[in-house]
Order: C-alpha cells, then structure tokens, then sequence
C-alpha cells in the first residue's frame, strides 16, 4: 500500500536520487498491526517487526558488550545495519504508533536506548519502572526462545508468579511496549546467559533524561569497578 511505503520512507529520510536505496529494517506495517490491551495495564505486542532474513546482519552488527545490564547506546560501538536499527527506532513515526497504541503522546517527548546482551540472575525482577519515565518498549534480538526463564510477563501485582499476561518470549523480531504507571508490574523468571533485547524508553522531560543518563553512567562504572563480566551458565 502507498501509505505503508510512505512511513517506511520517513524512517530513513528522503535519499537523493544517486543514493542506493537500503530497505528499512523496522516493519511499520507489523508495528501499526500490533495488539493494544488493557489488562493488568495499558500495552502492547507485536510481532514480526524485523524479517528473519535481517537477523545474521544484525548479529554481526550488534555491540560486542562483555558485562551483563543495560548500556546507554551512545556508548557502544556498533556495526552499520545496527545503526540503521537504532536511527529507525528513534524515528517520530515510532513514537507516534507506539503512543497511539498506549494512549500517549510521545512525539517530541526526550526519548533513551539502552541495549543488553547478557542477562544475570539478579535481572528481570518485578518492578514498574521509575516515575521518570512515560512508556518503555522492548525490541527483542534472539534466535528460538523455548524456556519461561527469561520470557517477560505483565502482572497484576509484585508477584512473579501471580496473574497476568502469557509469557512473551524473547525472539527475534518481537516489539512490546507498555505505560508506565504505579501498578505497571513487570519482570521475568531468572535467565543467566545471553538475551539480546534494546530497551527504548519515553522519559517526561529533558530533566528526567538527564538524570536517567547520569544514573546510568554511574551503574555502567559501578559495574565495571566490580568486574561483572557476562555470567557462566552452570
């Protein structure tokens, strides 16, 4: 359809003429398609927002990160079709679908990525996310994803184990998002070892954008003063 290539083409900008055109890696037509609930909280899933036939040049594009946790983007070093992934992540018409579906404006509003490879036991316990932020969405990177280790929920309440959502696994190509609000209970059962994700988060204002970038800067180095290298599996 006409309408669905003109979003593409706003992903990457009109290329000069000359210009070798490079298809875009986010599927807007998957992302517009995804579901949007209400229960336990406002959010959404979709799936197929990146071709299986994407994924080895983005393997070979991703951050060669040695610790466990989240890192700022800014602070990795990547290859080009990764790039490419961050740019269109970062594209308003993201942020215009994704608000739509969770009831938010979140064109214009200060907008961080941050990217994990390597999980450890401590990650994925029950929160809601801090108040600085106004949605967060998760872009999942892995191959077959067959255990609930790892695979996150969205729960009624601080309990793991407690009602909500089916499991949603990790794989490639997966896209959920949610509202952050006091009762958006979130998390997954312990998963040591690697679990690609890129986290894109909305925050309120520029002030709270750089608060989160200092908190980070400050948990990257904690983590390197510790030497918490990726995990071993036992």
């Amino acid at each position: 359809m006409q309408a669905a290539e003109q979003t593409n083409e706003d992903l990457q900008g009109r290329a000069p003429a000359a210009r070798r055109y490079i298809a875009p890696l986010v599927d807007i037509e998957a992302l517009s398609a995804g579901e949007a609930r209400d229960w336990p909280f406002r959010h959404m899933l979709a799936r197929g927002l990146l071709a299986p036939e994407r994924q080895a040049e983005l393997d070979a594009a991703f951050p060669a990160i040695e610790k466990t946790g989240f890192f700022q983007v800014e602070t990795l070093s990547y290859g080009d079709a990764f790039a490419r992934l961050i740019a269109e992540l970062k594209s308003p018409v993201v942020s215009r679908i994704v608000g739509e579906k969770l009831g938010l404006d979140l064109v214009g509003r200060p907008q961080m990525i941050t990217i994990r490879k390597w999980s450890a036991a401590r990650d994925g316990r029950v929160h809601t996310d801090g108040q600085d932020k106004v949605a967060t969405a998760l872009l999942y990177l892995n191959p077959a994803w067959t255990s609930q280790d790892g695979a996150l929920r969205y729960l009624a309440g601080p309990d793991q184990d407690g009602a909500g959502t089916e499991a949603i696994a990790p794989v490639f190509g997966a896209f959920t998002a949610f509202a952050r609000s006091d009762s958006s209970w979130h998390g997954h059962p312990p998963f040591v070892g690697e679990r690609r994700v890129v986290q894109v988060f909305w925050v309120r204002d520029q002030a709270a954008a750089e608060r989160k970038a200092r908190r980070h800067g400050r948990q990257s180095l904690w983590r390197t003063l510790r030497g918490r290298f990726r995990p071993q599996a036992d």
